[in-house]
């Protein structure tokens, strides 16, 4: 590194600000970050806590290599120009007292020229400071610069700011570890804020930010050396999984509290982790509670470690704590530590399925999980755009990766549109997808969909089960706000293709019956039936059956009205095309995922090609009494949505094309607003369209003299042979109850005959609520007396 390459700031890390309190105690003042956020800058072992390794780390360096700069809070309770300010939070940081001291005031009293100390008594840190005077020499100059301390979304961001504007050529760098907040949902929001609108480069790992710094990391070895109490022959490992010598000196600080510990090799944990149960006994002789450890990729153990923060609140005692977490060269780790995880045989999810006889055995485990567990993250969903090709990344890039893996399963060459996975089972060829038709096929528009916090990567190893049936999730890597059903089908695709050992080619025939059964569910609001299909004989694929049943019974709540299955055939696309590079799948189950992965792309071209051009569903046609008649109504969303960017002179032109003069619009004046189309009204018969407007509250029903206003208006347009368009917003709740109030009343057809007419040909969607199927029903026996 150059001389003088890089300046550390620490903000207000002092004692009013940060001190270890005892989790019941009384804040010192509104400033007080609190117990559970000063517990995580400092660590429960202070002395070898985030800031105290750094604060060792950094005054080890020699001047000229890193700058030091103490920012802290500094008032007189004298002055009267800081009158208000400590009138509105309390007296804190008083000049000379306690509470103003650093957290490292050891450091500054042995080394008391080694860094410069700034008092700032507000927001702003230039403001009547002499900032300004010593960053002088660094002006416009290239300098790395890092940021610790607190109140991330106040001090820290403005900090950030000043110098960004000020010193545009410095390049600033936070660590989610080494800043803090009154809570850990208002941190990561600030921390999201200063990447986004900053460019502020954001490490989840304390050794990425000072290699970023200086261009090397603390050292922890020392540390280990210095403060640990366990002997390496205490440390009893599974002697069928070694582990390196790294790997044993991170459980030796770990553990460093610690005269013996053993350690329980795991399933679990992405390639290259090492996942320990332990059970370990303090150095009084005290068993401490079991505790999960992970090691790995040091940058991705902290980014699983930040990713787990941001839920960690929400989750509870429903998930474990972390305890404590290190980094060692290019290997890092954390302790988690489980609220009640009881000693003995502990299962994987995976194990657990094994074991059992048939699906019911896993309703329990379900439903701790995706009930109470994740039910948590999911309570706070909202409906957000959401462009599911980017979303599960399916990008052209992998298009020789995918190649490699479907021919290395065919045995060969498959350069045809199609590919034959046994004889007489031929699909289309699903590299084709990745080499050409991502290049062109994009989603027309990103629709809504719900999203909320996911594991991310919910499979079978990732949810263990202890000696007592207590429930626990680990690996939260992936963690992120996302697709809301993206767990489930993740845990769904394991099901299939990895737990479900089929070994012989019938099995397999029958394996793909069950697939295109699950993949052909067109309304994801309505649950799958606990009961197998009759096609379905197998005994293992009834048990699959039975525990994705279970899994899809939560599809209702969490996608609420956005009840396409066009979402469920991506993210399941996305899983099945991974399974074909998994070594724990044989060579059958590979080949069951190839079939599930070729007819999905199937759905998804179509339903992508359908989106571009207003989709009209016609009423299939009766049998006899003039039932071909029906066949002039049209079922279509609302045109010209803007929520979806549909544009609404190319959605005429298609009604125009179709040959169609007659609009019926079941929408309310509100929704003409909601969804852009407020020149609808306009626009139909400047296009020489007739509008019939009935407004329906979504959801919910006409009045019986409404509808029979409707049916009749209906009907005069049918017998003149012209055809009718019905619409609401989607095209299912509204304009399927007037479809089927319509072949009631013509035609006599009893409910619930009618509602399946106007769902076989639009969608099992159509009439979508409780509400009109009662109505439908009322307005039957109405015709009856």
């Amino acid at each position: 590194m150059n001389s003088e390459s890089a300046i550390l700031f620490t903000q207000c890390l002092q004692n009013d600000f940060t001190s270890l309190l005892d989790k019941y105690d009384p804040l010192p003042n509104s400033l007080h970050i609190g117990y559970a956020e000063a517990n995580r800058l400092l660590g429960e072992m202070v002395e070898d806590g985030p800031v105290f390794s750094l604060m060792d780390w950094a005054y080890e360096k020699k001047p000229e290599e890193l700058k030091l700069i103490h920012i802290r809070d500094w008032h007189d309770p004298k002055s009267k120009s800081q009158e208000d300010h400590l009138l509105q939070f309390g007296e804190h940081c008083l000049m000379d007292t306690k509470g103003a001291e650093f957290v490292f005031q050891n450091w500054i009293e042995e080394n008391p020229n080694r860094a410069e100390i700034v008092n700032a008594s507000g927001l702003n840190d230039f403001v009547d400071t002499n900032l300004e005077s010593i960053l002088k020499p660094y002006k416009g100059k290239s300098i790395r610069v890092g940021i610790t301390g607190v109140w991330t979304e106040a001090k820290v961001t403005f900090l950030c700011y000043d110098l960004k504007t000020r010193y545009p050529e410095f390049e600033i760098a936070v660590c989610s570890a080494l800043t803090a907040s009154s809570s850990l949902s208002m941190h990561f929001i600030a921390l999201d804020q200063l990447k986004q609108i900053l460019g502020v480069n954001v490490f989840s790992s304390i050794g990425a930010f000072t290699e970023f710094l200086t261009g090397d990391q603390p050292n922890l070895k020392k540390r280990i050396s210095t403060n640990a109490r366990i002997a390496s022959d205490k440390l009893n490992l599974d002697p069928k999984y070694p582990i390196t010598e790294l790997d044993k000196q991170i459980l030796l600080y770990l553990f460093r509290d610690c005269k013996e510990v053993e350690c329980k090799t795991l399933d679990g944990g992405f390639s290259g982790n090492v996942v320990l149960k332990t059970k370990s006994i303090d150095h009084l002789g005290h068993v401490q509670v079991p505790c999960v450890v992970k090691i790995g990729n040091r940058d991705l153990i902290a980014k699983e470690r930040t990713s787990f923060e941001r839920i960690q609140e929400v989750l509870g005692n429903n998930a474990p704590s972390i305890v404590d977490f290190c980094e060692l060269g290019d290997r890092g780790a954390i302790k988690y530590r489980y609220a009640a995880m009881l000693d003995g045989n502990v299962k994987t999810f995976q194990k657990l399925y094994g074991t059992i006889s048939d699906g019911t055995g896993l309703d329990r485990v379900i439903d701790t999980v995706f009930g109470e567990q994740l039910g948590r993250l999911f309570e706070a969903a909202s409906s957000e755009k959401l462009n599911l090709l980017e979303y599960y990344d399916f990008q052209h890039k992998y298009a020789k990766s995918v190649r490699n893996r479907v021919e290395t399963i065919l045995g060969g060459p498959q350069n045809g549109p199609n590919i034959e996975i046994f004889p007489g089972h031929i699909v289309p060829n699903p590299c084709l997808f990745y080499e050409t038709d991502l290049l062109a096929l994009k989603e027309y528009n990103a629709i809504t969909h719900n999203t909320s916090y996911v594991h991310g990567d919910l499979n079978g190893a990732n949810i263990i089960i202890d000696a007592q049936d207590n429930v626990w999730m680990i690996d939260f890597f992936h963690t992120h706000r996302g697709h809301i059903i993206r767990d489930l089908l993740k845990l769904e695709n394991d099901i299939l293709y990895i737990f479900c050992k089929i070994e012989t080619e019938l099995e397999w025939k029958e394996a793909i019956l069950l697939t295109d059964f699950l993949h052909n569910q067109e309304d994801l609001g309505i649950p799958l039936s606990f009961d197998p299909p009759k096609e379905i004989t197998n005994e293992k694929l009834k048990k699959a059956y039975r525990v994705i049943a279970k899994l899809r019974s939560y599809y209702p709540k969490l996608v609420k009205l956005d009840r396409d299955p066009y979402q469920m055939h991506v993210g399941a696309l996305r899983y099945a095309m991974h399974t074909l590079s998994f070594d724990e799948c044989n060579e059958l189950q590979k080949k069951w995922a190839l079939y599930a992965g070729a007819k999905l792309i199937l759905k998804i071209k179509s339903f992508i090609q359908k989106s571009k051009v207003l989709r009209i569903d016609y009423l299939k046609p009766l049998h006899g009494n003039n039932g071909e008649l029906v066949k002039q109504i049209g079922l279509t969303i609302l045109p010209g949505r803007k929520d979806r960017n549909r544009v609404l002179s190319d959605d005429l032109e298609t009604i125009k094309k179709e040959g169609i003069s007659n609009v019926l619009s079941l929408i309310t004046e509100q929704e003409y607003i909601q969804y852009g189309v407020t020149d609808l009204k306009s626009e139909l018969p400047s296009n020489g369209i007739n509008q019939k407007q009935v407004s329906i509250l979504d959801q919910r029903v006409p009045s019986h003299t409404q509808m029979e206003e409707i049916v009749v208006w209906i009907d005069s347009i049918l017998t003149q042979n012209q055809k009718v368009l019905v619409h609401c917003v989607g095209g299912l709740g509204r304009s399927g109850t007037v479809a089927a109030a319509y072949l009631i009343w013509k035609y006599g057809m009893n409910a619930e005959t009618a509602i399946q007419k106007v769902r076989e040909s639009r969608s099992e969607r159509a009439v979508e609520s409780h509400e009109q199927i009662r109505f439908l029903e009322t307005w039957e026996r109405s015709f009856k007396h």
